[in-house]
């Protein structure tokens, strides 16, 4: 018997869910557990939410009269960024802007290794010798109060945009722009570095009379790639983002699709998260920022191709330096006591650039929040990673005394500190709550349980549903892919497929038909189920396209036999052998 390798945490039944026009009973069900109870709350959030004023956040209308200023006397202006997703995406929507209204600005991101994040005096320098006159930030320099006063200083003026959380006191710069300042009212502030440079730099361009293509859908990439909710403002930005993206003509934007999504014409917010931003990120990672940027602005076919072919390598070395780290990481687990309050490690072997994905494994897996450091020159450097109910940056604020530096937002953060301080921080930090600050519910269960959205009998697999479910994308944080558990379903033929049979290909039926379903990364240790088992399934219900023909397919995260399947006591009729009997959902 194949029993669940993770509990199933099944949902409380709707006898009577409500009815929206177009929808079925079961996504009815869906919607009511996830607060839509009504038409016109549907509606809302169906037609993509609202964009809200830009007079409502603070500073904007400052922010743009000193582009305008630039632009109109001549000014050299830089656009400088963080090294993730957000930040390079951020800067490559300011160029592309910018590239439109005449002037190329200067693209500026520093080096993990010599500068760190945000902005450094040096790189501030490096700039004003080569001209600039007007530096604007993205996705960083909220916290940079003292780097700002050296700008200004140098002759340099600065425009901060952030979406990180301020300090105390804001820079003295001509314009902070950040929807988490206090005295901000923007009635979304769940926006990314990028998300922010599509507001401002579309609102420039609009006011100019002009449209430039893919700046949507370049913010889209840095919105899912820092994990923004798909609720608000940001949900905007991606479903158009997603409608730009498949329909480019920018030669870089279509050699990245090409060579990270399946059907590349109509990508989707899990593909852009799971197989375009992780390129991006190891450019910032373990190369130059540079060659991502240049790759999401080329317009030339041979340039684009040959940058996004380089961007592959640096993508695959990444993967195998993650892999290297992440297996020291869990040594270094294996020597600590079990429990579940934050947890700390440090490697000085680790690269710089890979401990926000060592502490993100870490997180994933043990269902805690987990700081990880390497040492670069003279200063350990740190990435911190959490469950949804651990707020990262009010968490590392309450550290701050342990800490030369710190930034982050509510899902992840960074960190540097003096070697010599490393105990009193790794004290402080394990001394925090599992659940701490103004953090969100967590969807999933602290044992790594599986939180079920919809219980589906198999009569119910079928087109019909899936379109459904395809209507309510984009998902992500706050509006997650649904997790369905499918009963009903019998094993036509199982397989191991993959390198090393890492990946489990299953043909289920229902009746005469079949439906595709697969496992990747499924563990290869335990018995494949036979055919003619009756087997439940819990996974997400996709469309899959082969040689032109669509067919339906789950992709598995858990199974288990019927027997033994927690849907066991969902069946109205408790059925010894053969398909299990219809489901109440």
């Amino acid at each position: 018997m194949i029993e669940p390798r993770r509990p199933w945490l099944l949902p409380e039944p709707i006898p009577e869910p409500p009815v929206f026009a177009g929808f079925g009973p079961a996504v009815g069900t869906l919607l009511a557990r996830r607060g839509i109870l009504a038409q016109a709350d549907l509606d809302r959030f169906l037609g993509g939410g609202i964009v809200h004023p830009l007079a409502t956040m603070a500073d904007a209308e400052l922010a743009l009269a000193r582009i305008e200023r630039a632009l109109e006397h001549g000014e050299r202006i830089a656009i400088w960024g963080d090294y993730d997703a957000d930040g390079m995406t951020a800067v490559a929507v300011w160029t592309l802007a910018l590239r439109a209204l005449g002037p190329e600005p200067v693209r500026y991101v520093p080096s993990r290794l010599a500068e760190g994040y945000g902005l450094s005096v040096s790189g501030l320098r490096s700039l004003r010798d080569r001209g600039v006159d007007l530096v604007v930030t993205c996705d960083c320099g909220v916290v940079n109060v003292d780097e700002v006063d050296a700008a200004a200083a140098m002759g340099l003026d600065v425009i901060v945009t952030d979406h990180h959380l301020p300090a105390a006191v804001l820079p003295r710069a001509v314009a902070v722009v950040d929807p988490h300042r206090v005295d901000c009212h923007y009635p979304d502030p769940d926006m990314t570095g990028a998300g922010l440079a599509w507001k401002l730099a579309t609102a420039l361009v609009e006011r100019h009379g002009l449209s430039v293509p893919d700046l949507a859908g370049i913010a889209a990439i840095g919105t899912i790639a820092d994990v923004a909710p798909m609720t608000g403002e940001s949900r905007v930005i991606v479903q158009r983002g997603l409608v730009e993206l498949g329909r480019t003509q920018r030669a870089g934007l279509r050699a990245l699709l090409a060579r990270a999504c399946e059907h590349p014409e109509a990508p989707t917010a899990r593909e852009i998260g799971m197989t375009i931003a992780p390129r991006i990120n190891a450019a910032g990672r373990i190369a130059e920022a540079e060659l991502a940027m240049d790759l999401l602005v080329e317009e030339d076919p041979a340039r684009a191709e040959a940058l996004a072919t380089e961007l592959e390598g640096v993508h695959r070395r990444r993967r195998e330096l993650t892999t290297t780290a992440v297996e020291a990481a869990g040594v270094l687990v294996e020597q600590l006591p079990d429990g579940t309050s934050p947890l700390a490690l440090r490697h000085d072997a680790w690269p710089a650039g890979i401990v926000g994905l060592v502490a993100g494994r870490l997180a994933d897996r043990l269902r805690r929040p987990v700081a990880a450091a390497t040492l670069v020159g003279d200063e350990l450097r740190g990435s911190v990673r959490a469950p949804a109910d651990f707020h990262v940056a009010q968490a590392l604020a309450a550290c701050a005394a342990h800490l030369a530096k710190r930034g982050g937002h509510a899902a992840a953060g960074g960190f540097s500190c003096d070697p010599l301080a490393w105990d009193a921080f790794v004290a402080a930090w394990q001394a925090l709550p599992p659940q701490y600050g103004d953090a969100q519910i967590s969807t999933v269960a602290p044992d790594g349980g599986l939180m079920i959205d919809l219980v589906v009998p198999a009569r119910l697999i079928g087109w019909p549903l899936i379109g459904e479910l395809e209507r309510l994308a984009p998902y992500g944080p706050g509006h997650p892919e649904p997790l369905l558990a499918f009963a009903g379903l019998t094993v036509g033929d199982a397989r191991r497929v993959g390198a090393d049979g890492r990946h489990l290909s299953l043909r289920m039926r229902r009746g005469a038909e079949t439906i595709d379903a697969v496992a990747f990364g499924h563990p290869n240790d335990g018995p494949l189920p036979e055919a003619g088992d009756a087997v439940d399934l819990v996974g997400t219900l996709e469309r899959d396209v082969w040689q032109g023909a669509q067919r339906l397919r789950i992709r598995i995260v858990d199974l288990a036999h019927a027997g033994v399947s927690p849907l066991r006591d969902r069946r109205r009729i408790a059925i010894p052998v053969g398909p299990p009997a219809a489901i109440v959902a």
